[in-house]
C-alpha cells in the first residue's frame, strides 16, 4: 500500500498527478480486495472506505474542475467528457456492489463489483492519461497548469 503521507516531488502536470492519484486509489483497492479475500473484513472496510473515499474525490475534480475547462479551452463539449462521465456512473454501480460485499462479509458480492469495476476502469483510466489529461496540459499555459495542479492537490 502507499504511503499516504509519503515525500514526493512536486507535480508539474495535470497528467502526472492525476496518474499518480489513480496508481495511489489502484493500490488501496488491491488492498481492501486481497483483505476481503483472506476474510479480514474489518480491514477491509478501512482500505474500502478510503479507496472509496479517494476515488469519489478523483472524480469529483474531474467532473467540476477538469472537464469544464477541458471544454472550454478544446470548444469540445460532450465528447469525450460526457464518455468519461458515463463511466463514472457506472463505477458509482460497481461501489454500491463492493461496498455491500465488505459490509455483507460476502467475498462473492464484492468480487461481482470489482469485476465490474475492472471491466470499465482499465480503459478508461488509459484514455485518461494518455489522451484527456495530456491535451488539457497542452491547453493551459504553464501558470494554468501550476495553479489547476495545485488546486487538485489542496482539494
Amino acid at each position: 500500500m502507499a504511503a499516504p503521507n509519503a515525500v514526493r516531488a512536486p507535480f508539474e502536470t495535470v497528467t502526472a498527478y492525476l496518474g499518480w492519484d489513480h496508481g495511489r486509489i489502484d493500490a488501496t483497492l488491491a488492498d481492501a480486495a486481497v483483505a476481503v479475500e483472506e476474510s479480514r473484513f474489518e480491514q477491509a472496510a478501512r482500505a474500502y472506505e478510503r479507496f472509496e473515499h479517494d476515488l469519489l474525490r478523483h472524480e469529483r475534480l474531474e467532473e467540476e474542475l477538469l472537464f469544464p475547462v477541458f471544454e472550454a479551452r478544446s470548444g469540445i463539449v460532450g465528447g469525450p467528457t460526457a464518455v468519461m462521465r458515463d463511466e463514472h456512473r457506472q463505477v458509482r454501480t460497481a461501489l454500491v456492489l463492493m461496498r455491500n460485499g465488505v459490509a455483507g462479509h460476502d467475498p462473492s458480492a464484492f468480487r461481482d463489483g470489482f469485476r465490474f469495476f475492472q471491466a470499465v476502469m482499465p480503459d478508461h483510466n488509459a484514455k485518461e492519461e494518455h489522451i484527456l489529461y495530456p491535451a488539457l496540459d497542452d491547453l493551459l499555459s504553464a501558470t494554468e497548469r501550476a495553479a489547476l495542479v495545485a488546486r487538485l492537490e489542496r482539494e
